[in-house]
């Protein structure tokens, strides 16, 4: 008698589990589409472009480049992103951030699996300058090749000039806002046209100029 009874219920057992197993499933799922995504405030947000400015050079100091280098790779960020607006987005590439990466490569995504990795927030200047001396450190294969120069150099302007051919590779057949690149560090693009090359250049000699100063060097030191 007990093992009819068995038999008979079994099925039904069988149906309260699988339903009880599948409602609590459908409550997770509905628990994690409901979890906001974590924002972490950028402490940037409120600084002046003056103070930006002063924050990246120092990081970029602070990470291994000489002087020159830094301005180098400066010379092209304030082309890129004007005031050093790290959330600037290009509504016509979808170029993004200080230095406006984009898809190509797939570079805009690695950024964003690295600040996910490293609990940064994307749209902060940090995580975007920890990004690109990650990149030239030689997680990209292109960009690395800038690494020994950005260190070593006391030249504003082929700093300037390198990187934006290694790194940003603003390469254009736009005759009217480009110039010809003549370096040495990419021979394979030799001759080759670059967006507002001169641009970037000039912007690097002027930070050189100014913040590679006696005075700029003490306040780095304090």
């Amino acid at each position: 008698m007990d093992i009819v009874i068995l038999v008979i219920l079994a099925p039904l057992l069988i149906t309260i589990i699988v339903l009880t197993v599948m409602n609590a499933a459908h409550k997770e799922e509905e628990q994690g589409a409901l979890e906001p995504e974590t924002v972490l405030e950028d402490p940037c947000l409120n600084m002046t472009p003056e103070e930006k400015e002063e924050l990246i050079y120092r990081t970029l100091l602070e990470a291994g480049f000489s002087p020159a280098g830094a301005c180098g790779i400066m010379g092209s960020i304030a082309v890129e992103s004007p005031d050093f607006d790290s959330s600037a987005v290009n509504e016509k590439s979808g170029a993004y951030g200080l230095f406006q990466w984009t898809d190509d490569g797939d570079r805009k995504q690695a950024l964003k699996e690295y600040c996910i990795e490293h609990d940064l927030s994307r749209d902060s200047i940090d995580a975007q300058l920890a990004f690109a001396i990650y990149e030239i450190g030689g997680a990209d294969p292109i960009a690395c090749r800038l690494d020994r120069l950005l260190r070593e150099t006391d030249d504003a302007y082929a700093a300037a000039a390198e990187f934006a051919v290694g790194f940003e590779r603003c390469i254009t057949d736009d005759a009217g806002r480009a110039d010809t690149y003549t370096g040495s560090l990419y021979p394979e693009f030799y001759g080759k046209r670059y967006q507002h090359l001169s641009k970037r250049i000039n912007k690097a000699l002027n930070y050189y100029n100014r913040l590679a100063s006696d005075s700029m060097s003490d306040r780095l030191d304090q």
